[in-house]
């Protein structure tokens, strides 16, 4: 065999020999074998936020003032001239009951003639702050009977007696202060409304 040959097929070998053993080397490789790549993090998906809902608000509770009451519908006032106040004692104690009485004054030249239930002089009381604490109740029973009241020319006359303990609309008993009674008489188709009357309630 010439060398040049013997060269050729070296050269053949080696060739074969490389190239068989980067098919074995490829052989011996597989997808189990390739190192896992690091998985890629995936963007955060843009969030939208929630609409803020406010919370419901639950209001503070309150105390309830007293109420002040209107008067009912009165008749027309008396249009004989005439003044009206209450009597009695300036001040009393709570849990006591204490009268009043409702007087009419005849300022006029003619007489005065009321024929007249006997709850139609009717009274509330007020505290310092001009709140109703004792309304006017609705509930009174009254007896049928008919008074009348006549007062001439120039004279005063007791029309009717209210009555107060020192006690509110509720029952319970009223604080120590001042308190204001205000009365009035709506009946006989007229109204009078006498003056506020001042009252110190002690406990």
């Amino acid at each position: 065999m010439t060398p040049r040959i013997r060269t050729a097929l070296l050269s053949t070998a080696l060739l074969s020999t490389g190239l068989l053993g980067t098919l074995s080397a490829q052989a011996q490789t597989s997808i189990f074998t390739i190192p896992a790549l690091p998985p890629r993090s995936a963007a955060p998906a843009p969030t939208t936020p929630a609409p803020s809902t406010p919370a419901p608000s639950t209001p503070a509770p309150s105390t309830p003032a007293p109420s002040t009451p209107a008067r009912p519908a009165l008749n027309p006032a008396l249009t004989t001239p005439h003044s009206a106040n209450l009597s009695g004692p300036a001040s009393l104690r709570g849990g006591q009951d204490t009268l009043w009485t409702f007087n009419l004054t005849n300022e006029g030249e003619e007489p005065i003639e009321l024929q007249h239930g006997a709850c139609d002089v009717r009274f509330e009381v007020l505290n310092a702050a001009g709140q109703v604490v004792r309304a006017n109740p609705t509930n009174t029973v009254c007896t049928m009977q008919l008074v009348i009241t006549n007062v001439a020319p120039g004279e005063t006359m007791d029309v009717q007696n209210v009555r107060w303990n020192g006690r509110g609309s509720d029952g319970k008993a009223l604080p120590a202060g001042e308190y204001t009674i205000r009365a009035y008489f709506n009946g006989a188709g007229v109204s009078i409304v006498a003056t506020d009357y001042p009252v110190t309630l002690e406990n």
